[in-house]
């Protein structure tokens, strides 16, 4: 990278996410500041791969979802439980904005506990 000004900048993280990155750059030869701008970097960047590869796992959920046999039995409402199922689980995508990634409506964490359930 050539040299430019750089703002200080200053972070708190876990002990055990510091270690890791100690270990990432030791072993990387790399210094812990070029590896925090470098994942700045990917996460304010348009075509964020986190949000990419987020979206890929919704769309294999919805999937599975899909291809179960027992999620084929109707309800009342005339849609089988793989049509509720998935409308809800789709909802969940992230959107990409210019200056930031968003959801569109919950958190990310609150997915993580409808997978889990």
């Amino acid at each position: 990278m050539a040299y430019q000004k750089y703002k200080p900048f200053m972070a708190y993280i876990e002990p055990e996410v510091l270690l890791k990155l100690k270990k990432f750059t030791k072993k990387r030869r790399t210094t812990m500041t070029e590896v925090v701008r470098e994942a700045l970097n990917a996460r304010l960047t348009p075509g964020d791969p986190f949000v990419s590869g987020f979206n890929s796992g919704i769309d294999a959920a919805v999937e599975a979802v899909k291809n179960t046999k027992g999620a084929q039995m109707r309800f009342p409402s005339g849609k089988t439980f793989a049509e509720l199922t998935t409308e809800e689980i789709v909802r969940h995508y992230l959107q990409e904005n210019a200056d930031e990634t968003s959801r569109r409506k919950e958190s990310v964490p609150s997915l993580q506990g409808l997978l889990q359930e």
